[in-house]
Formats: structure tokens, C-alpha cells, sequence
């Protein structure tokens, strides 16, 4: 609240400290209200020649405060990456900078063209349904192939930039920066559990990067005190990413393992894009949570194919096989764009969607890149079903290991709900002036602080 209230502060400072950017210092003035996304608030500024501007900051809380120059670099990076070596219709980047090269001191900054057009998702939605986030049933299935076919001679660009080495942007930082997965992010944000740390060592192969991804879900697991929520909870949860740490060699392809890497935007995806009536899309926004990674997490299906992420769904027959009928309608649209694109003629990046749907890759990367994982959503169960062995790795777990887990998070929550107690009678006491602002926001913080396991 605190910063939003300096947002309005200095909203009368943006527009000469946008002319003082623009090339020509050309004179502005700020249009309409804030708009809050998911991680940033935005403001547009028009120029006397009707050129508009977005200026994005990042919103402390919805993003990690000890990340918010990485996050801002690395889209950066994407942007420019992304401009500079393919068409896809991403905005320029007229000028940013990091939180200590802010003189409004509201943290680091992006200043962005601005792209016309409606948000796709808004038009893929079916207005009529209030409850769904997901691609509208009725939406015929020739404009769905009209936004898919764009997509994909999207991705066939990216697809076409190599990385030798894994990483934060700009790859190959002389401190090994790991990347900042959205994940990862949320996992931080949400769960409050650091599951980034200080790493810096190089991440080399594909299995070394999947490992990773994996501890990070294993550290949530255990340290986040709301993890799980009774008995049942906690032993289905540790078992399932238990038996995940092991499927790791089982869903590598040798042949990627240690490269080329691939340019992976962890918030890809049709609702970051605008377009027109017609469906044509006008430009692809936010490539925040950018990084080199492998090429499977580029080359599977994709988890936007129906608008909302996978892993909110409940697992049923219907949504399984909606999902499977829009990737063969998306890999069948990809490979005639591979048909008639220069350079795509051997089809890789189809072959390797197939290559995952077929053995089950697919799946595993979902639950990869996913968050707040359980074990009954779509993607976690459609891995289990498709991993043939699974009930006897789940059997191989040692009981006496699954209780010890089980203990430990039947005591986290007892505490958390203790804490929560506290935060209740802590607010009634802010209320009644008995304590102060500061103070009630450090009971509030302390919900999610770290304990060790001998608190009862």
C-alpha cells in the first residue's frame, strides 16, 4: 500500500521524466488510471506526435523484492533478444533501468512501445461464463487454428535461437546466475521458501536443470509450513515428489542434454499477447521470467493450448480429452508452418512435441514448471498414469520415512495456525492503537518465517 501510494505521489513527475527519455524529449502527458497486472503496474504516456509509451514497474510483493532488478534485466534481455533476431511482434524497449537508476525511487523500470489491440484471452473467453479462465467451448475451431498457426511460426523462431550454456540473462554472467523460473518465483512469493539461495555454480545438462527444478519442490515441501494440510495430505504429497526425484534420467533425451539450450519464457502464453478483432496478433508481451534452459521446455506441448495453466485443473476424462484434441490440432498446424518455412524442413520441433506426447515427457515438464503442486490436479495424475511403474516406486518409499514426514507437517500446521491466532489478535490490537503499523506487519510476516521441526 505503502508503494502505491508513492506510484500517485509521483505521478505528475512520469510524464517529464519520460520526455527527458524520449529521443526527440518530445513533451507528454499520462493517459487513463494505473493498470495492475499479475506482477506489474503499468501507466501510458502519449507524445504531442501521438506516439504512446508503457511504463511498467514491478509490484513489490507480487514480485520477490530481492529479485526485482534480475527480473526487470532479464526481460530486457528477451525483449531485445527477441526484436533483434526474430519477427516475433514483441514492443521495443525505449529505455529502463535498475532501482538505484530511478529517480522517482519506485524501484527499477521498464519504458516500452506501446501495442495496440485487445488482450487475446479476453477474446478467446467465453463471455458468458464468469467462472471458467478457459478458452470458450463455443469458440469455432477455425480461429482457433488462426491463433495457433501465429503462435507456432512464433516458436519455430525461437526455437532457431542457441544457447551454449543455461542460465539467468544475459547468459554466461561472470556469476553463474541461476535462473529465475516462474516457479521458483511463486514458490519464494507464496510459500515463503528462498528455494533460489545463493546458487551459482554452472547448471551443465538438461538432468542437472530438471534436478534443480525438482529439490526446489522437495525444499517447498518441507519448509513451507502450509505445504500440506492434514495427515492424508502430507503422505500423498511426499510420496508423489519423492517417486518425481526419481523419473528424472527416465524423461531426458540424450541427444539434448547438453544443448544447444533454448530461450524459455516461463509466461509465454496467449493471455501475454494482444490482438485484433480478427484475431491477428498485434504483439507478444511480457517475456518476464526469461532464461536459457533446455530444449524440452520449449519443444512439448503447451501448457496455454486452452488459456488457464494445467495444473489448476481437477483431473476428469472431459478435460483430458479437450486438452489432447487441441494439441493435435496445434501439432498438426505446426507442421504445415514447418512446410512452409525455410529452415524447418526436417520438422524438429514437431518431431519433439511428438517425442514427448508419446512417452509421457510432456507431463513430467508440466509438473515441472508448475507450482503448488497436488497430486490430484491434471498434470500430476496424468503423469502418474502414464509412468507404468509408479505404484511400486511409491511402495519402494520406506514407511517409516513417510511418517516422519508426516509428523513433521502435522506440527507446521499446529504452528501456522497458532500464528495465524496471533496475527488475529495482533490486528485487533492495531486497531484498538495498542500497537503499531510496523509491529503487525512483522506478526504478519512471521506467518511464513522458517521454524525448525522440534515446535510442537
Amino acid at each position: 500500500m505503502y508503494w502505491l501510494n508513492q506510484v500517485d505521489k509521483h505521478a505528475h513527475e512520469i510524464p517529464t521524466w519520460a520526455t527527458e527519455r524520449h529521443p526527440e524529449r518530445r513533451p507528454c502527458h499520462l493517459e487513463k488510471a494505473p493498470l495492475h497486472g499479475s506482477y506489474n503496474l503499468c501507466r501510458i504516456v502519449e507524445f504531442n506526435n501521438g506516439e504512446k509509451w508503457i511504463i511498467r514497474f514491478p509490484l513489490p510483493g507480487k514480485t520477490s523484492q530481492a529479485h526485482l532488478d534480475e527480473k526487470v534485466a532479464g526481460e530486457v534481455v528477451a525483449l531485445q533478444l527477441l526484436r533483434g533476431r526474430t519477427n516475433v511482434p514483441v514492443p521495443e524497449v525505449k529505455a529502463w533501468g535498475l532501482a538505484d537508476e530511478n529517480p522517482l525511487g519506485l524501484g527499477p523500470f521498464m519504458m516500452l512501445q506501446y501495442i495496440p489491440g485487445m488482450d487475446l484471452g479476453d477474446l478467446l473467453e467465453d463471455p458468458n461464463d464468469k467462472h471458467s479462465s478457459l478458452m470458450s467451448v463455443h469458440l469455432h475451431s477455425e480461429s482457433v487454428k488462426v491463433i495457433y498457426r501465429q503462435v507456432a511460426q512464433f516458436m519455430l523462431q525461437i526455437f532457431k535461437l542457441d544457447f551454449e550454456e543455461m542460465g539467468g540473462l544475459p547468459v554466461g554472467s561472470p556469476d553463474r546466475r541461476r535462473p529465475l523460473t516462474l516457479a521458483a518465483h511463486e514458490i519464494m512469493c507464496r510459500g515463503g521458501v528462498n528455494v533460489l539461495g545463493l546458487r551459482r555454480e554452472k547448471l551443465s545438462t538438461a538432468k542437472e536443470f530438471f534436478d534443480y527444478l525438482i529439490n526446489q519442490q522437495w525444499q517447498q515441501l518441507h519448509e513451507q509450513l502450509t505445504s500440506a494440510c492434514d495427515e492424508e495430505n502430507a503422505r500423498e504429497k511426499y510420496i508423489f515428489v519423492r517417486v518425481l526425484k526419481s523419473l528424472t534420467s527416465r524423461h531426458i533425451w540424450p541427444d539434448y542434454n547438453e544443448g544447444p539450450f533454448k530461450l524459455i519464457c516461463d509466461d509465454f502464453s496467449l493471455r501475454n499477447m494482444r490482438a485484433q478483432d480478427d484475431l491477428k496478433i498485434t504483439g507478444v508481451i511480457d517475456q518476464e521470467f526469461s532464461y536459457a534452459g533446455p530444449a524440452q521446455l520449449l519443444a512439448t506441448a503447451p501448457w496455454w493450448l486452452l488459456l488457464e495453466r494445467p495444473h489448476m485443473w481437477d483431473f476428469s476424462e472431459e478435460m483430458e480429452d479437450r486438452f489432447l484434441r487441441h494439441l493435435d490440432m496445434f501439432k498438426r498446424v505446426l507442421e504445415e508452418e514447418e512446410e512452409a518455412t525455410p529452415g524447418h524442413e526436417d520438422k524438429e520441433l514437431s518431431r519433439l512435441i511428438e517425442r514427448s506426447n508419446e512417452n509421457g515427457t510432456l507431463w513430467f515438464i508440466m509438473v515441472l514448471q508448475g507450482f503448488y503442486q497436488s497430486p490430484d490436479n491434471f498434470p500430476c495424475t496424468q503423469l502418474i498414469r502414464h509412468t507404468p511403474d509408479w505404484d511400486e516406486l511409491a511402495q519402494g518409499i520406506p514407511e517409516e520415512e513417510i511418517q516422519a514426514f508426516v509428523a513433521k507437517k502435522i506440527r507446521h500446521v499446529k504452528l501456522h495456525n497458532k500464528r495465524k491466532e496471533d496475527m488475529l489478535a495482533a490486528y485487533e490490537k492495531l486497531q484498538w492503537c495498542q500497537i503499531d503499523a510496523d509491529t503487525f506487519f512483522q506478526v504478519v510476516e512471521g506467518l511464513y518465517g522458517q521454524t525448525d521441526d522440534t515446535v510442537e
